[in-house]
């Protein structure tokens, strides 16, 4: 029943999240994306400033406006889940590099600013010590509230990563 539960949070969270964004956009990073289709920005106020930015095992479109990702996107198998279980976690949480100063996020943003630096790609998703590097870049992070980010988070990022191991991929 829990399971149930956050499933259906994290439904209505994918929902929300996508109800200004339409159907269809070319991207780089055909991989990530289910059927190799990027969601298309719809709303031009969101559109302004952003980058879909590819790593190892997903992507993100950033927003230069926000300094935040508008959405991250992966395809995840029970495979990188097994692969990346017993890889430590790096905690090195950096600015990312392929973006302007001006558009991107750096560590001093979340000094002192009472929100956890919450992942949208998570790190136990991460088959690799290079992927789990990459996901910590702050191109991958929106502010959280320290308790949303260490339970209703985690545990919506535990239940995916359950179903995707039950269903090989998500």
């Amino acid at each position: 029943m829990r399971n149930r539960a956050a499933l259906s949070t994290l439904l209505l969270l994918l929902l929300l999240g996508f109800s200004s964004i339409g159907a269809a956009a070319t991207t780089q990073c055909p991989s990530q994306y289910l059927n190799g289709v990027a969601p298309d920005i719809v709303n031009q106020k969101l559109a302004v400033k952003t980058r879909e930015l590819c790593y190892d095992n997903f992507a993100v479109m950033h927003s230069g406006v926000s300094r935040t990702p508008l959405w991250s996107a992966e395809h995840l198998t029970g495979q990188n889940i097994f692969d990346g279980k017993h890889i430590k976690r790096p905690n090195k949480f950096h600015p990312e590099a392929q973006l302007p100063k001006s558009e991107r996020s750096e560590l001093n943003d979340y000094a002192h600013s009472g929100f956890d630096r919450g992942h949208m790609a998570p790190n136990g998703d991460m088959p690799t010590a290079e992927a789990k590097d990459q996901c910590f870049t702050l191109a991958n992070m929106v502010p959280q509230n320290h308790i949303n980010n260490t339970q209703l988070w985690e545990h919506i990022e535990g239940t995916v990563r359950k179903l995707a191991t039950q269903e090989g991929e998500l």
